[in-house]
């Protein structure tokens, strides 16, 4: 019985100690996005959209982890400017912030299966509603399009993996290396409206995040071509043309693609 009453005591001691150790080592100072800092208690753990900071012991503020830009814990309980550990906000969506994106892409057509490389640089204002400048390279078959292009981009949820949406529109520059048909010579090549509708999913880390997304796109383009004589293989010639006649050929074309992404965004 006496060991009993001198082990209850000691217990509880122990507890306590180890209570108020932890509590000293959850002590945080949390640097939020808009400049001010908050200094205190970690009460929970980390979870998917919130953070709960202890204040004085009586006070609690509920951060969201979109408003939070970085969170130092302290080593130890002296007042210091010496923190021991930097951890980032788990996964969410960056809000408020600008961004990069570079994306790779494969284009299929009718005929042709083609690759894409664009470069974004946005500013996502909310969850629905983000802009961006972009330029981008894409190949279909013998042309060769440079689209400079604005785009609008919003999320459905606020996740871990989020499912986006996103609109371009813009001008594509256009050029092309050679004809369909070897009897007539390009003389000019221009390009047109682009643009491109599309869903996708993004999968966010703390600092960065990967895209996926499937689109559907339209470059306009206008060839004009000068026909060089006459062959019966070929299939735009015609008989009773010769060398310099002057006929000329003007193609407009809409080059319509589906198109599978996958970008890295920073």
């Amino acid at each position: 019985m006496n060991y009993l009453k001198l082990f209850l005591p000691a217990t509880a001691m122990l507890l306590l100690v180890v209570a108020s150790h932890a509590q000293t080592d959850r002590q945080a100072n949390i640097h939020l996005v808009n400049g001010k800092k908050v200094l205190g208690a970690v009460v929970t753990s980390y979870d998917d959209q919130t953070l709960t900071i202890s204040v004085d012991g009586d006070t609690e503020f509920v951060l969201r982890y979109d408003l939070i830009k970085k969170i130092r814990f302290r080593g130890n309980d002296k007042i210091s400017d010496a923190w021991a550990t930097k951890i980032a906000p788990p996964a969410s969506l960056r809000l408020h912030t600008y961004y990069h994106e570079l994306r790779s892409g494969t284009l299929f057509g009718e005929e042709n299966i083609d690759v894409s490389l664009h470069t974004l640089n946005g500013y996502q204002f909310n969850q629905y509603l983000g802009t961006a400048l972009g330029v981008g390279l894409n190949k279909y078959g013998n042309y060769l399009t440079m689209p400079v292009y604005g785009q609008v981009k919003g999320f459905l949820l606020d996740r871990k993996v989020s499912p986006f949406y996103f609109g371009d529109i813009g001008y594509g520059f256009a050029w092309r290396n050679r004809a369909d048909d070897e009897m007539f010579e390009i003389a000019n090549v221009k390009g047109g409206l682009y643009w491109q509708i599309g869903l996708g999913y993004q999968l966010n880390f703390a600092k960065s995040a990967l895209t996926f997304s499937f689109g559907y796109s339209s470059q306009a383009s206008e060839a004009r071509y000068h026909y060089q004589g006459y062959s019966p293989y070929s299939r735009l010639s015609f008989p009773g043309n010769t060398i310099g006649n002057g006929v000329e050929i003007i193609e407009k074309r809409d080059l319509r693609r589906f198109s599978v992404s996958v970008g890295f965004l920073f």
